[in-house]
């Protein structure tokens, strides 16, 4: 997960994650409500569902560089749900639930994704 510092010095940085399915940014967000994360901090973005019209300048206005706003933007495009938390001083927590309930960031392993063999070559 990546936290992102918003320009805004009144808001604070933001922690984002990619869900392969719905049930499992479900479990995201309910864990974050147990853990007293409220409404207003946690923003869910799901293909077919919501009215987004630009997801890259959403995150945009909120802080994250391009490269990764367009990343959760194609992830979105691809039917994939986007969680996002404001984690007022709590980005570890918030980085911690996302990751265990199944969400990745860019460059880490999608949930039931096996890693990429490496070629050792022949002996």
């Amino acid at each position: 997960m990546s936290t992102y510092q918003n320009p805004n010095p009144q808001q604070t940085p933001i922690v984002a994650g990619v869900f392969q399915s719905e049930n499992q940014a479900k479990v995201a967000v309910d864990e974050l409500r147990k853990h007293n994360f409220a409404h207003d901090q946690i923003g869910v973005a799901i293909p077919e569902k919501s009215q987004v019209d630009s997801l890259s300048q959403d995150f945009m206005k909120l802080g994250v560089p391009q490269q990764k706003a367009s990343y959760y933007e194609s992830e979105f495009n691809s039917g994939h749900i986007v969680v996002s938390v404001r984690p007022d001083g709590r980005e570890g927590e918030a980085e911690h639930i996302l990751r265990d309930s199944g969400g990745y960031d860019q460059g880490e392993k999608k949930m039931g994704e096996e890693p990429p063999m490496e070629n050792k070559g022949e002996r």
